[in-house]
């Protein structure tokens, strides 16, 4: 009976989200979430579907640091229940992926991504539906690196897998035009990338219907592309655009604040200067309200890569300070825990980026530093501690955490920032019995170590 009540709660939930109502599945997946803990326990098959498919809602509704743990848990109850290899597994890895996409962190996603074409692929074959969807997802991540060759190549091989099983009208097929234009128009193919958007919308229009939030992203790309070719027809997709995600999404919404920062823009164009600084004005107040680990509007998500870590983790909110990583199982003392990675930055591009308040820079040379911010591995989020159970090794130019004893189940790592004792004063709230009261040393080093930072996001310079 419970089993059913769970089904049919997450089933409704599920199609709602299909047609946008994201906000009116919440409520939904979250009692057949309950539902299915009350009845089979919380580390249960059962209440993975509902927590992976509450995550998606809760990305399209930009709450990324909702969406990570949930989607975390979903992954480490699915890999428990069916083994690392089985396709749902894939499913996760592509929804992590679409995550940090959503919070504009592609190369945070790009492994998650890759994981899933990689399991989907040996399960399905290459040519299944299912792995044409993982093909594209990994595409959107490459593309906004940049990377648009290989970004073609699959966007290209996955349109041709669901034309072929969906047919040429299918919302799969329109997802790949859509994807494909913005690369084509990167590639200065202006006029093919035009002609795929305008039958991307049609697409979608037709399948989804007029109001769908999915369809605000088509009109979206449409104008962004004809704002200076025909800058009247692009503000009148704008304004369509703008309707949409206000109404679906709700008028905070950072899609809100993109687009009308491409609508400022175009009114510019127009020669409505005024008009144009105050979408531009509303855009920015929207746009900075997203939670942000740098200046370009990276998002949080609270996500771990299980390929950087030997023991299961999780994200959650820490007693120390706010977001801490936590052990999901007994970790053994002097055993490899995970693996602190991210983009190599020169120390003068670390100190541009430097933001006491949200910087996860780790120094790793005197020259170079890696800053976790962009492509983390999660291991940004562990808190310091005076007293931690986790020590710093710099392994042939790799930063891993080694537990200094066994950390039980549930415990937070924690480790030790050990900024140095001329630099700016961190106060510690961590606890310890011998809390020196500062993340700082107390006297400085003979000879220069790493210094890291955490959930706190203050880093080192």
């Amino acid at each position: 009976m419970l089993r059913r009540l769970t089904h049919a709660l997450a089933d409704l939930g599920d199609l709602l989200q299909q047609k946008g109502r994201y906000r009116d599945a919440e409520p939904l997946l979250l009692d057949a979430i309950a539902v299915a803990e009350e009845a089979f326990g919380p580390d249960h098959l059962e209440v993975a579907t509902p927590l992976n498919n509450l995550a998606v809602c809760y990305k399209y509704l930009a709450r990324y640091l909702d969406a990570g743990p949930l989607y975390q848990r979903a992954l480490m109850i699915t890999e428990r229940a069916l083994g690392s290899d089985h396709p749902q597994v894939a499913t996760i890895y592509h929804n992590l992926g679409g995550l940090e996409h959503a919070a504009r962190n592609w190369t945070r996603g790009e492994p998650f991504a890759r994981k899933s074409v990689r399991i989907r692929t040996r399960a399905l074959g290459a040519n299944h539906p299912d792995v044409a969807a993982d093909l594209t997802a990994l595409a959107a991540l490459l593309d906004q690196q940049k990377k648009y060759v290989e970004a073609e190549r699959l966007y290209r091989r996955a349109l041709a897998i669901v034309e072929r099983v969906h047919g040429s009208d299918s919302h799969a097929v329109a997802v790949n035009l859509n994807n494909l234009a913005a690369v084509r128009h990167a590639r200065g193919a202006v006029n093919d990338a035009e002609r795929m958007y305008r039958r991307a919308l049609d697409i979608e229009t037709t399948v989804l219907g007029a109001r769908h939030p999915k369809v605000g992203f088509s009109l979206n790309n449409l104008a962004v592309l004809l704002k200076s070719k025909e800058p009247e027809e692009a503000a009148a997709l704008f304004r369509r655009a703008l309707d949409i995600f206000r109404s679906a999404l709700g008028a905070e919404h950072p899609n809100v604040g993109v687009c009308l920062e491409n609508y400022s823009s175009v009114l510019r164009t127009l020669g409505q200067r005024k008009e144009a600084k105050l979408a531009a004005r509303r855009a920015a107040r929207i746009l900075g309200k997203v939670e942000a680990v740098n200046d370009q509007a990276v998002g949080i998500t609270g996500t771990i890569n299980p390929d950087h870590a030997s023991f299961p983790l999780l994200v959650r909110p820490s007693p120390i300070h706010r977001l801490g990583v936590f052990a999901d199982e007994a970790i053994p003392p002097r055993r490899k825990v995970i693996e602190y990675t991210g983009e190599r930055v020169s120390r003068y591009e670390g100190r541009r980026r430097w933001d006491p308040k949200r910087s996860y820079l780790f120094g790793l040379t005197a020259y170079w530093q890696i800053d976790g911010a962009i492509g983390g591995s999660g291991a940004e989020y562990i808190n310091h501690s005076c007293e931690p159970n986790l020590r710093t090794r710099i392994v042939h130019g790799h930063i891993l955490y080694f537990s200094k004893r066994v950390i039980q189940r549930g415990e937070e790592l924690t480790v030790d920032y050990k900024y140095a004792a001329d630099a700016t004063r961190m106060p510690c709230h961590c606890g310890a019995a011998r809390c020196r009261g500062t993340m700082n040393l107390t006297k400085p080093l003979t000879r220069r170590v790493a210094r890291g930072s955490r959930a706190s996001r203050r880093a080192s310079t």
